[in-house]
């Protein structure tokens, strides 16, 4: 389970890289899109801190600088790989409950389901800013898992 959720999440990170490089190029920078990428980064920390049992201080929605979300954007994955690679697949099954904000309610997850999440919610919101910028890049960027599976040994 252990190798499939860093698997996951480097794909992520790759996703998240090749998008970034994108808006960098974009011209004009859709605001909207900017935002939303630094969304699903804040999501990132977020769900993390939660899996830690740390207090959660990143806002859900925060306006960062292109430069800002790739620092925050680096730091969640050292920090990721960190925690993956000293957990137990036995604490992967382990549950957390939080108090989801979209809607306020109490929810329980196991915590493999929770880095499930994490990647879903980021090629959710990688398929909207790339509906956001299409036009003002050349080339717009192949993101789906298959595009990183294939190109790389794991």
């Amino acid at each position: 389970m252990k190798s499939l959720l860093l698997k996951q999440m480097s794909f992520d990170f790759w996703a998240n890289t090749e998008l970034l490089d994108t808006l960098k190029r974009a011209n004009p920078l859709n605001e909207r899109a900017l935002l939303l990428f630094s969304h699903l980064i804040s999501v990132n920390t977020i769900w993390l801190n939660r899996l830690k049992g740390e207090t959660i201080s990143t806002p859900l929605f925060q306006e960062r600088t292109l430069i800002e979300c790739e620092n925050v954007m680096l730091e969640n994955d050292r920090n990721w790989t960190a925690f993956l690679q000293n957990i137990s697949d036995s604490e992967l099954e382990m549950t957390i409950e939080f108090h989801f904000p979209i809607d306020n309610t109490h929810r329980i997850m196991r915590k493999a389901d929770a880095i499930f999440q994490i990647t879903n919610h980021s090629s959710y919101h990688r398929g909207q800013i790339v509906s956001l910028i299409k036009g003002s890049v050349a080339e717009l960027p192949h993101l789906g898992f298959v595009f990183f599976a294939s190109q790389i040994k794991m």
